[in-house]
């Protein structure tokens, strides 16, 4: 049985692949809704969260999206929903402010082409002209492509009036991702306090090595290097921006701009330099940032002169001034420094944070990492409107793909069967093709690790006993037999180019398999023979391997070009070629071995 090891090789990756697209686990049942935002007035909002699974209403069940809208439509007053297998009531005046998906049913991940998602429509706070919102498109989307975020598209629009918008289009995402990441204007300040001693009304405030005398006016008025300053008024001293907050009975407080975006020059996230800590109440999260020599110098300017204190409990030195990070103008961290920074050029401050829970707190560390690193928006943005897409494009495109399938399947059997006269080189061409479909689908789908890796065993497994058993060799199904297995733990969004990609990959393996049937069928009848079979089958995959090789390579550029609709065809097409040469075409050539000595 180990001669027809390419057969066995096939038939293990094909069945690996149909439970990596279908062994879903439903930890609620089949039948439920899942939830994917909350409007700002939903009386759910805190109480529930995205990502949960809806499966009553009243006590109804809700098997999917149709029976959720004639259930909620009108719905008022007191409210049970089941989620996640628990009871919630809720009071409902308006409308509950859900919106809600079908569960997946597959572990494919299907593009907004096909599954629907979510179209959201933001406005500029200012006017805005078309090469700002071009930028507003291209930090938007770094931030996407930084946090791993799935298919997501940006466009430009113009309304009525002429006013420019960003128009964004997502599957299968949390809606308040777009508006509490991508929108976010991200603009990053680091400010330190500094406090100023006044004796008589005089006092002094060192930056650097340079000093400049203040003087008190009247009650909080105050004259600062020949500049009257008002409180909060800002002001530049030594090219550094400086806010004068308030007097006390002795002292001054101002605030430094220490560091702003633009000195961010690297955002780290290797383990040395930022992680996850538990803490009392919740866990802890930091990173480490490296700014600009410039920062660094306000830095040292600013906390020149500022005096130190001994913290009792840590036993560890302070300056007494704070250093306080802003993201939008909101706190998000406040440190101390250790005396030993002041005054010192210091490029590398630590930006911390805490949640109550870890998911939390990981979630809000990658946020703030992706919003440094991709820099600040030209202009604020808010939510002009939202709404759900409906994936009827999915739905038609898929029925006519399996009329088209059903069609080319009777015409590659009748033309085959012409060319041949040998049904049992035309049902095998079927049967390849289907299981190329079938393979480059149960590698694109996610959460299918263990699958592959018990896939990859038994291949090993097999190849091991063939070798021992020493059968001929063959380096190509041995590859195949260790990569696509590799391959089937990497994921990717199954949309329209994805499609386009698994046809053309089919279009290429039909075209390969003639060329077998023809090498190895051709002069068949003669009575004597120039060739041996195993020989016509060698000048075969000759001409599939160069054709393959021609394909991959004209791939490999448009799938660096990183553009969603060119790269998500690419990638697909060199993964069907891929399992075609490796996989399907090796055991075809044996089928085909075999159905010419039957004869």
């Amino acid at each position: 049985m180990l001669k027809y090891w390419r057969i066995w090789l096939l038939i293990i990756v094909v069945f690996g692949a149909i439970l990596a697209v279908g062994l879903k686990a439903y930890p609620y049942g089949r039948n439920a809704v899942e939830v994917v935002y909350f409007s700002d007035d939903s009386p759910v909002r805190g109480v529930l969260e995205q990502g949960m699974f809806i499966t009553a209403v009243n006590g109804n069940p809700v098997r999917n999206i149709e029976d959720w809208n004639s259930f909620t439509m009108g719905l008022k007053g007191q409210v049970t929903l089941t989620a996640n297998g628990k009871d919630y009531e809720f009071y409902v005046n308006e409308s509950l402010g859900i919106d809600v998906v079908d569960i997946e049913r597959t572990n494919l991940n299907f593009g907004l082409d096909l599954r629907g998602g979510t179209r959201i429509v933001l406005k500029p706070k200012e006017n805005a002209t078309k090469d700002m919102i071009d930028q507003v498109i291209s930090t938007m989307q770094t931030r996407a492509n930084i946090y791993g975020l799935r298919e997501m598209n940006f466009y430009p629009i113009r309304g009525a009036t002429g006013e420019y918008y960003v128009q964004v289009e997502v599957a299968g995402i949390k809606r308040d991702i777009v508006k509490d990441l991508l929108s976010t204007e991200g603009k990053f300040e680091a400010k330190i306090s500094k406090a100023v001693v006044v004796s008589d009304g005089e006092g002094s405030m060192q930056l650097g090595s340079e000093s400049f005398p203040v003087e008190v006016l009247d009650n909080e008025t105050i004259r600062i290097n020949n500049t009257v300053i008002q409180p909060n008024q800002t002001f530049v001293l030594k090219g550094i921006e400086l806010e004068y907050l308030n007097k006390t009975q002795n002292k001054l407080i101002f605030m430094g701009l220490v560091y702003e975006g633009k000195d961010i020059e690297l955002v780290y996230s290797d383990p040395q330099h930022s992680g996850i800590m538990p803490i009392t109440g919740g866990y802890r999260f930091y990173f480490v940032v490296l700014v600009s020599i410039e920062g660094a110098q306000r830095f040292a300017d600013v906390t020149s002169g500022v005096p130190s204190f001994l913290d009792l409990q840590s036993g560890e030195r302070y300056l007494e001034s704070q250093i306080y990070l802003y993201l939008d103008d909101e706190l998000v961290s406040q440190l101390r420094i250790s005396a030993d920074l002041g005054g010192k050029v210091y490029q590398s401050p630590q930006v911390t944070g805490s949640r109550i829970e870890m998911e939390d707190a990981v979630d809000e560390k990658l946020r703030l990492q992706t919003i440094l690193r991709s820099g600040a928006l030209p202009t604020g943005l808010e939510t002009e409107s939202v709404d759900i897409i409906s994936p009827a494009l999915g739905t038609e495109f898929f029925g006519s793909t399996i009329y088209a399938a059903i069609l080319a399947v009777i015409a590659i059997v009748v033309i085959v069967f012409v060319r041949y006269k040998n049904f049992r080189i035309a049902i095998p061409m079927v049967f390849i093709s289907l299981s190329e479909v079938i393979i480059i689908l149960g590698i694109a789908a996610i959460q299918d690790s263990m699958i592959w890796l018990v896939v990859l065993i038994i291949n090993f497994l097999i190849i091991s006993m063939a070798w021992w058993k020493k059968h001929e060799i063959d380096i190509y199904a041995w590859v195949g037999a260790l990569l696509i297995p590799l391959l089937g733990m990497a994921s990717w969004t199954i949309d329209l180019p994805a499609i386009g990609g698994i046809i053309a990959a089919i279009g290429t393996g039909i075209d390969h398999q003639i060329i077998i049937a023809d090498e190895t069928l051709a002069g068949k009848k003669e009575e004597e023979k120039l060739y041996t079979l195993k020989k016509k089958i060698k000048m075969a995959f000759f001409i599939i391997f160069g054709a393959a090789a021609t394909t991959i390579a004209a791939m490999i550029p448009l799938m660096s070009i990183g553009i969603g609709f060119v790269r998500g065809f690419a990638i697909t097409t060199i993964v069907g070629v891929l399992v075609g040469i490796l996989i399907t075409r090796p055991a075809y050539a044996r089928i085909v071995e075999m159905a010419t000595k039957s004869d």
